[in-house]
């Protein structure tokens, strides 16, 4: 769905429409986490805990999300009627970026209760949803001729239906009198260094969309967030997805089964994550030209083939800091060295935006997100051990690793080769050489799942 709203939207929106687009959706996504992250981030962490009740514990959720909303919206309200007196800043804007933050906040919170209740399922269909109607009435109102504004509308109602779907059965009956301040407390003492964490990332993902548009224009933002997209709705993704999987079972066995259980359990875990992100970097830059030539229209092309090698690997990096490397200070209940880690790398990622974007301009952006991605997968990696021995399967990783160079050099055969069927053959060969090596090296057992050794 990802890569489908991609090509639509690109077909769709000018350079500069969806440099509007993305800056909107960056922004909002930006004061989520500013404002409403530690939610998520303390009922992760202390759902298992079985000191508070369910009834409690969601009543908690709902007092704490309705009071920062409220004084959200008395803020955005003085915004609009500065944007009505003020022309540099459209009113629209900020009603619709208000109305996307509190679908998403509602969207979020939904999912984490799905995710730590480890209903998969459920889990699944919400997301699915929420994909397929947001890219729906999205492309219907970029195709009414509303722009940007349309397709930040349809992402509201996107994830706003599916969770109202549910949220009689998560959020009804809702009791006031239930909530508990000294929870609160807890998940905001326990959230703050997460959330402060989730802004300082986001300041390093988002900073280089706003300085071109800052330096230069919505347009050079636009072009620049159409490769940065390819990317990311490929690449983390896949690793985000494994890691919202995983890591609320890891806490659980921690606190149920004990530290040989959830070490045993984190180990399959880093396999599967390296097993899938190492195939997955490779082949998206094989794979990458032909599905621009594809899905992406012919404006942007040029700028995201340009892209393609440097953001696919600091999103790698990016990846595996935020879904490996930081969970040694998670598990040492040690966030605030988090923190410490990411102030680095935005001051980092901003001195170099700031000096190679006027000289460079989108390459210089992607060249300093490359650079403080590597550096924050470093220092995450070295200072975590101080605090907490992560396990690296080190043999397996030289699987996955030739597994994925044999792939490549398969897929390099067939690289300049372009339509759909050529497409096709690209990923099925890609697909079977890679599964037919981690099959040889028996990579996580999987020849068990064959049914033969």
């Amino acid at each position: 769905m990802a890569f489908t709203a991609l090509s639509l939207y690109t077909h769709l929106l000018s350079p500069e429409q969806y440099g509007l687009y993305t800056l909107l959706l960056t922004g909002t996504v930006f004061l989520h986490n500013t404002l409403y992250n530690w939610l998520t981030a303390g009922t992760l962490r202390f759902w298992y805990g079985k000191t508070y009740s369910t009834p409690v514990f969601i009543n908690t959720l709902s007092v704490s999300h309705i009071k920062i909303s409220l004084y959200l919206l008395l803020i955005a309200l003085l915004f609009v009627f500065y944007a009505l007196f003020n022309k540099n800043l459209e009113a629209s804007w900020v009603v619709s970026s208000y109305f996307l933050l509190l679908s998403l906040t509602l969207f979020f919170i939904t999912q984490c209760i799905f995710s730590v209740e480890i209903k998969p399922t459920t889990y699944a269909y919400l997301g699915i949803s929420s994909s397929i109607l947001s890219l729906l009435i999205g492309t219907l109102l970029a195709y009414s001729g509303f722009g940007a504004l349309g397709v930040i509308t349809g992402i509201t109602l996107g994830t706003l239906i599916p969770s109202l779907f549910v949220f009689k059965d998560i959020w009804l009956p809702f009791n006031k009198e239930l909530s508990d301040k000294t929870l609160a407390k807890k998940l905001l003492k326990y959230g703050i260094p997460f959330a402060s964490a989730a802004i300082l990332e986001e300041v390093t993902k988002v900073s280089d969309r706003f300085m071109l548009a800052w330096l230069h224009d919505k347009s050079q933002a636009g072009l620049y967030a159409v490769g940065y997209d390819l990317s990311g709705n490929s690449i983390i993704v896949l690793m985000t997805a494994i890691n919202l999987a995983a890591y609320p079972v890891i806490i659980k066995l921690f606190e149920n089964e004990g530290y040989d259980t959830a070490i045993d359990y984190f180990r399959h875990y880093v396999i599967l994550l390296l097993g899938v992100s190492i195939p997955a970097v490779i082949g998206l830059n094989l794979v990458g030209p032909d599905l621009v030539h594809l899905l992406i229209d012919e404006q942007y092309q040029e700028s995201v083939l340009s892209l393609l090698p440097i953001i696919t690997l600091a999103i790698f990096a990016m990846g595996l800091q935020v879904t490996y490397f930081d969970l040694a200070f998670q598990l040492a209940h040690y966030v605030k060295a988090i923190v410490r880690v990411r102030i680095i790398i935005a001051l980092v990622n901003l001195l170099l935006n700031y000096i190679l974007i006027p000289k460079m301009g989108m390459m210089g952006a992607a060249i300093a997100t490359l650079l403080s991605f590597i550096l924050g997968s470093v220092l995450s990696a070295v200072i975590g051990r101080s605090y907490f021995k992560l396990p690296f399967p080190f043999m397996e990783f030289f699987k996955i690793l030739i597994s994925a160079l044999v792939m490549g050099i398969c897929l390099w055969w067939l690289k300049d080769l372009r339509g759909w069927g050529w497409l096709i053959l690209q990923l099925s060969v890609g697909i079977a050489s890679y599964l037919l090596m981690i099959t040889l090296f028996n990579v996580m057992n999987i020849r068990s799942y064959y049914q033969f050794t």
